[in-house]
């Protein structure tokens, strides 16, 4: 029974008691006289020393009670539920922002984003989130960038093993077909490959990024060797190279003379260097980049 209708209750006792006892009510002691041992607690516990100060305090009751919050039944509409819930999230929401406690077991060199969090923390607050749920979404958003993360790391170690593994393969292929780096054979095969490269660029066709890919043409580790991740490019190159500097059929790349470049320092052809530079000098520059050359040496 509430204090309202114990209150009540006591009420009706309380008058018919003072009635009886004289016109007028009688006094405290005969009010409190005609009330049970447990409404008596209650009208002392609260002041109510007659039926005046009795419907006095009723009427504050009812008040407070007609201003308190009341749970949603199981009935209750959504729009119900959402307008308690904008009543009360104010309450819930610490005033100085919330502080996010880490999850356990996240990888060491897991790169937990502080401005991220804060930022979460803004929208949390935003909706009225208690720190309590605050918390668990934390948890789980930090759970799953974790999880991104360390596939992240598994993926690159993984892809970098492959192009180590490349790497060795191509290595041993081409040291079985051209020879040990820095001997004749295999310099001549990397030569050959960076001039053809070069002169594909100076005819407008740049595979450089490409063959890149491959492993190939890359400044030369601690060793001096070139790191090849794929001798076959490198071996297409070359091909391309030997190719241009034999036929005609390669525009841009051939000299179109017969498959000799004028420019080539081991055997030079100064008449026909000059009529190229003075009558063709998109020519020159090809050949002259393909002989491993400058333009600029020959003023172009």
């Amino acid at each position: 029974m509430t204090d309202t209708s114990a209150a009540a209750t006591a009420l009706g006792g309380a008058e018919a008691q003072a009635g009886s006892e004289n016109g007028n009510g009688g006094g405290a002691d005969a009010f409190l006289a005609g009330l049970s041992e447990e409404h008596r607690a209650i009208a002392t516990e609260n002041g109510w020393n007659d039926a005046g100060a009795m419907f006095e305090g009723i009427k504050s009751l009812k008040a407070t009670a007609d201003g308190a919050l009341t749970l949603p039944g199981e009935d209750a509409t959504p729009e119900q539920r959402s307008e308690f819930f904008d009543k009360v999230s104010p309450s819930l929401v610490p005033k100085d922002g919330y502080t996010f406690n880490m999850p356990e077991g996240l990888p060491e060199n897991f790169p937990y984003d502080q401005e991220f969090a804060k930022e979460a923390g803004d929208w949390f607050k935003e909706a009225g989130l208690p720190p309590k749920v605050a918390q668990v979404l934390h948890d789980k958003w930090v759970a799953k960038m974790a999880g991104i993360h360390g596939q992240s790391v598994e993926a690159a170690a993984a892809a970098e093993q492959k192009q180590v593994e490349a790497v060795e393969n191509a290595h041993r292929e081409l040291v079985k077909e051209f020879g040990e780096p820095g001997t004749e054979g295999y310099s001549n095969l990397i030569a050959k490959a960076d001039r053809a490269m070069n002169g594909l660029k100076e005819a407008d066709i740049d595979v450089s990024s490409w063959f890149a890919e491959k492993g190939i043409l890359t400044e030369a580790g601690e060793d001096g060797a070139q790191q090849v991740a794929d001798p076959v490019a490198v071996k297409l190159l070359a091909f391309i190279h030997d190719k241009a500097m034999t036929e005609d059929g390669l525009s841009g790349l051939g000299d179109g003379m017969g498959g000799k470049n004028p420019f080539d320092p081991s055997n030079p052809n100064i008449t026909k260097q000059s009529e190229l530079v003075r009558n063709q000098p998109d020519v020159a520059r090809r050949l002259i980049a393909n002989a491993g050359l400058k333009a600029a040496d020959f003023n172009l």
